[in-house]
Parts: structure tokens; sequence; C-alpha cells
């Protein structure tokens, strides 16, 4: 069974030595300071069709292209046990229609060299003035005529899953999916798509909403460009003034409840050398809002990620803790929210959430300098500026500006409300939204080593336990544990619910041939191994060897399209034990050391848990169903370029070879999300000595 956890770790290693890595921007060099930049937004001009549809027009001639954005401007719902078929109704909104297929959307969109897709609230597109009918004519079909084919939505949803399955291991992705489930309590800002609300969506929950909430009596549309507001009413009408009307129902929500004093939510990730902070809470703030303005400036003093931001200058640059410490302030016209977060050693987490604390009550309690205020001002004032180069950064001006109410001059004098925030001001909108007495600190970390520092934090002194779905953990240290069940029973357990320890000291050799695909690759495996240490594994992408990797009971090499290399040192070691058959006969004498950490869940099924310990000390968690015997899952943390990932493989669809049993699938997530199929399994065939040459 471990020659799969290197079959999967060897193909990740090679994708990642294989990816270029953006560049990012340096955030280490500070702006120079310089006057506020001068610029003019269009006016925009807004009429309502006769359908209830609002189109708001921005002119632009400077260049021959206009966008057009449609938004869908409707309460959200409770998905409840479905959650996910809102979002995924908009994306597939361009699907299929009843006179086009996706393919067909898609060649038509590329015929015209224009850009286009669809969201959760509705559709965007940007084309040039000389093929707007065209661009029109597909824009119209796909909002009046969609079909959301069967076939899509099967597709969506394997893909969502792919994509949870791949995140699921990820602090970050983890970290704000508590957060936002904790601090948005009975709202459906609070729900969280999981595998199991994924797999309960059908192509009907897509088209009952769209039927339902897809009125045009609910939505904006936005045109900014190469076009007059006579030629957008034309176009507006012709296009658009089909769309039937309808009633749409209306939400009432709680706002979600503050905290009476912090709550510390923390998400274990076992053997973890970093730790996830998320400093999080509800706001109500709003776009318009007389506050509003002084509160982002605020927030960019905080945590902006610049380099003279708070968090980055204490937790970076004097603390040396973490390369990056942000702070967000979002605003919302249900329900806003504050999130300071940043990853850090997991010896540091302590102290890292300390000095998020000392930064934010620093901003509600210390008048910020004139030379801070200017500089941030200077910054924002920049960032703002080029963002008016954005076709969208101009309709969501526009659409707010229509939505929200604001003031006909409220963008066009922007630079001049955010030139006239005083250092008052900052201090005044921080006491009010700037709140870490009344904050969820989420953690996801070892729970072991950072559970009792975190206590100190939170104002009852529990820590709560959470999983990765934000569901309570209630831990039960009776659940399938008896008093002679030890490390070792689990194992002969797992040996004799295999084949017995007859029937795995009768392998002599075995040839397994497998295949998974990735990014639209097919990646092919021949693992060979003969006893009673020898060893080859080599990697095919679409028929070509990429990698080979050999041990002839000696030396190990490794040939690739580098060259080809002698295995040395810790990875020659690492090597010798993949090479041994049914290691789990051999752990003693390979110095292999076992301790039994308790019972887990996996998928719904009870699992004892054993820590795998190499004498190297590297270890590993596999996970044995307590019903069969058999192992489930087994689960290790990975130090890569990208960062630190917790790798997953889980083995299902066992099948019996001369005697012994053995996982036909192998599901991985963490890296990359994949899964390996056993193509066939030979025993005791011979294999000549050349092969681990």
């Amino acid at each position: 069974m471990k020659k799969i956890k290197s079959i999967i770790i060897l193909i990740f290693a090679v994708f990642i030595a294989n990816t270029t890595l953006l560049a990012q921007l340096d955030r280490s060099i500070q702006p120079k300071e310089g006057p506020a930049p001068e610029f003019k937004i269009s006016e925009h001009k807004t009429f309502t069709l006769e359908n209830g549809l609002k189109v708001i027009v921005v002119e632009n001639h400077k260049t021959p292209r206009i966008s057009y954005q449609l938004t869908i401007d409707v309460d959200p719902i409770m998905e409840e046990e479905h959650i996910g078929f809102v979002e995924m109704t908009g994306d597939l909104l361009g699907s299929g229609t009843t006179s086009k297929t996706k393919s067909q959307i898609d060649e038509s969109i590329d015929f015209i060299g224009a850009s286009f897709f669809t969201y959760k609230k509705g559709i965007y597109g940007l084309t040039l003035t000389k093929n707007k009918t065209e661009f029109l004519q597909i824009m119209s079909d796909i909002l009046l005529n969609p079909i959301f084919p069967a076939e899509e939505v099967e597709k969506s949803k394997k893909q969502s899953l792919s994509g949870l399955a791949s995140s699921k291991t990820n602090p970050q992705f983890i970290a704000n999916r508590v957060g936002q489930k904790l601090r948005n309590t009975n709202h459906p800002y609070s729900e969280i798509s999981t595998e199991e609300t994924i797999g309960k969506i059908t192509r009907d929950h897509l088209v009952n909403y769209y039927k339902l909430y897809y009125k045009p009596n609910v939505s904006y549309l936005v045109i900014v460009g190469d076009i007059t507001e006579k030629q957008a009413r034309i176009d507006a009408e012709k296009y658009f003034g089909s769309w039937k009307k309808g009633d749409v129902k209306t939400q009432k929500y709680q706002y979600p409840n503050k905290n009476i004093g912090t709550r510390v939510a923390l998400v274990d990730k076992e053997d973890a050398v970093q730790s996830y902070i998320s400093i999080t809470y509800p706001v109500n703030l709003k776009v318009g809002d007389k506050e509003a303005i002084s509160a982002t400036l605020a927030n960019e003093i905080l945590g902006n990620g610049t380099f003279s931001a708070r968090l980055l200058t204490n937790l970076r640059e004097d603390k040396g803790y973490t390369y990056g410490a942000y702070s967000n302030l979002s605003k919302d016209p249900l329900v806003g929210h504050f999130k300071a977060y940043a990853q850090v050693g997991t010896d540091v987490t302590d102290d890292a959430v300390n000095q998020f604390i000392i930064e934010m009550n620093r901003m509600k309690s210390e008048l910020v300098s004139d030379e801070t205020l200017q500089l941030f001002k200077n910054i924002y004032t920049g960032t703002f500026a080029q963002s008016l180069e954005d076709p969208q950064t101009i309709a969501s001006f526009a659409y707010n500006s229509l939505k929200y109410n604001l003031p006909v001059n409220y963008y066009q004098t922007y630079l001049e409300k955010i030139a006239s925030v005083t250092k008052e001001d900052v201090l005044e909108v921080s006491k009010k939204f700037i709140d870490p007495n009344q904050a969820i600190i989420v953690v996801v970390g070892d729970k072991k080593k950072i559970l009792e520092p975190l206590k100190k934090y939170s104002s009852t002194g529990v820590v709560e336990i959470y999983d990765i779905y934000g569901n309570p953990v209630i831990e039960n240290p009776e659940l399938g544990l008896s008093a002679d069940i030890t490390a070792e029973k689990v194992i002969e357990n797992y040996i004799e619910a295999i084949g017995g320890k007859d029937s795995l000291e009768n392998v002599e050799t075995i040839i397994q041939k497998a295949n998974t695909s990735m990014n639209g690759m097919t990646i092919s495996m021949v693992t060979y191994k003969k006893a009673p240490n020898k060893f080859t594994m080599e990697v095919f992408m679409n028929s070509n060897l990429l990698n080979k990797q050999s041990f002839d009971g000696e030396k190990g090499k490794m040939k690739g399209f580098q060259g080809e290399k002698e295995i040395t040192g810790e990875e020659l070691e690492e090597l010798k034990i993949e090479s041994i058959i049914n290691q789990e006969l051999k752990y003693q004498e390979l110095g292999i050391s076992l301790t039994l950490d308790g019972v887990e869940k996996i998928n719904g099924e009870d699992a004892y848990k054993i820590a795998v310990i190499k004498p190297n000390n590297k270890k590993s968690y596999d996970f044995y169903s307590i019903e069969t015997g058999l192992k489930i899952l087994t689960r290790q943390t990975i130090v890569a370029p990208q960062g630190e990932f917790v790798q997953s493989q889980s083995y299902s669809d066992y099948r019996e070879i001369n005697g012994v049993k053995y996982p036909f699938i192998i599901s991985a997530s963490g890296i990359q999300n994949m899964e390996l199929v056993i193509e066939s399994i030979e025993v005791n065939t011979e294999i000549k000595d050349e092969v681990f040459q």
C-alpha cells in the first residue's frame, strides 16, 4: 500500500518542479508620495424599459468597445440541503440555449473576439463596437432561453466536488469557510457548500430558481463604452424588451448577533508546522454610508498589505512571523464583515494572535500621524485612479449609484472625499468598526500544540473545536476503544482482513498498472516490486516516459527530463522502505514505530487512527475501518514550494488477487485532486533484474 503514496507524491513533485510561479507585486517598496491624479468619470444616464429593466449608460468614445453587465438584484435565499445551486444557476446560464449548444456559444463569442462570462448574479461581456449586434444576439439568447443541459449540470457538480476535494486541506480555505459560517448565524451568508449538498443538486433546482428570480423588474443592465444613450435605448428594447416581468419574493433576515466577548474557534490540522489565523466578525457597513470612506481608509492603514501597513510592519518586518498579514473591511447591503488574517509558524501562533489584537486596539486608541494618513491617502488614491481603466469598475460605480441612491457626483468627488478624511475621523470609525473584543478568532493548526495557549483569548476560557465545515466536533474518548485495542492489534486485524499473514508472505513479485488524468493529460504508472527489496516505478505522460525511479537492492536512481541521477541520503532511506513488499509485516525490523491515536470518522465511517513514525521521524497517519479492518485513508503533511499541505489518499474497491486484497481506486486530495485507477495487478509474475537497473 505504501507504494501508492510514493506514486502520488512523485506526480505532484514532477508537476511542481515544472510549474512557473507567477511573479508577485513587491510590497516591500514604499510608494512615493505625489499629487492626487486628476480624472473624470463620464456621467451616467438611466432609463427603465416597460418590463421594469433598469438600464444605465456611461458613454466613453475613447476606444471602440462596449461592455454589458446585467445584474440580477434579488435577496439571497436559504439553500439548505442543496447549497450551491444558486451559484450554479448563474455559472451555467451560458451552458446552452434552445437554439445553441455550449460549444456553439463559445465559438460564436470567439469568432467576434469578445469576452464573456456568467456568474452568480448575472452576465458580463465586452465586445468591439462593430460587433455589438452579434454580441447582443448571443447575450439575449443566453439570458432569455437557457436550458441548463443535464450533462452540463453533472459536469459542474463534478468540478465543484473536485474543487472542494483539492481545497479542503487548504488552511486559508478552511478558515474562510468556518469564519463565514460562524459569524453569519441563521443567515444565508452562513451557508457553505459540501460534498453532500452539491451531490443533492439537480437540474430542477436550477430551472426553478431561474423561473422564479430571473426577472427584468429586479435587474440592472449597465452599458459602458462607445455608444450613445439613444442607441442604447434602441438596443435594450430590441434585445431585452421581450423579457417577461414577474413578482419576485423578497426575504427578511435577522442581522447576525455580535458576540458578547471573544470566541476562539479551532480547526485541528494535525502536525501542521504553521497556523492560519483569521479574526472576523460581522459589520453593518454599506456602500455610500457616510462613514464608508473613512472606514476604508482606516482598514488601509491597519492591513492593506503595503509595507507601511501596521499588521505587516508588526508581524512581518518586526517579528518575522509571516510573509504577509492583512485585513479586509467588506461593505454589503445586508451584512458586511471585518477580517484580519495571516499564516504563521505553529510556535508563534499564541503571540501572533496577541499582536493582531494589539494592532486592532491601537487603531481604536491612538491617532495616526499626519504623515501616515497622507501616505495611505496617496496609496489609495493611486489604486482608485488605476481601477478606472477597467470597464467593470465603471459599470459597478454606475450600478452602485442607482442601487444605493447615491448623489450624482458621488464617484466624481471620491478623491476629494478621501482627501478630506482627518485623523480624528479615522479614530472614530476605528472605534466603531474595529473590535477584537467581539471577534471570532478562527485558527487552523495543530490542536495539541496551540489549544492551551489560545484559551486565554476566549472570554469564556473555552476553545471551541470545529471540523473543516464549521460543524462542532464532539470528542468522545470512549468511541470504539477498549483496553485490548493497540496499534499492533489494528495492524494484525488489517493483515487478516486483506488475506492473512501466510498469503502476504507468499507474494514474491508485484506488477501494478494504473492511470489518472491531470490537466487534460493521461498519466500512466507501472510499478514493479520484487522480494526482498527491489523496486521500479515508471511514470508516463501520454505514453511518453516522464520519470523512472528504481532501487536494485543497494543503489537508487532517478531518470527524467533533466537526465539521470543517483538517489542518496534521506531520499535513499525512504526508497529502501518503499521497496519492501507488504511493509506492515515488517514494521519492527524496519524501525517503524506505531501509536494508536484514537478514533476518527472518515466519510461517515468510524476508523482507528494509527500514527506511523519512520526512523527519520517523518510521520503519517493510517486509518483502518473498525467494521472491516481495511485501510481506508492515509494522511500526511507535505511541504512544497507553494506552502504546507495535508495530503490524503483514500482507498476503496478492494479486490482479491491470489488470495490478497488490493484497493483498485485511490482518491488523492491536497496539492492537487486526482483519482488513481488501478488497471491491473499481477502477483508472482517473473520480473527480470534488468527492470531494476
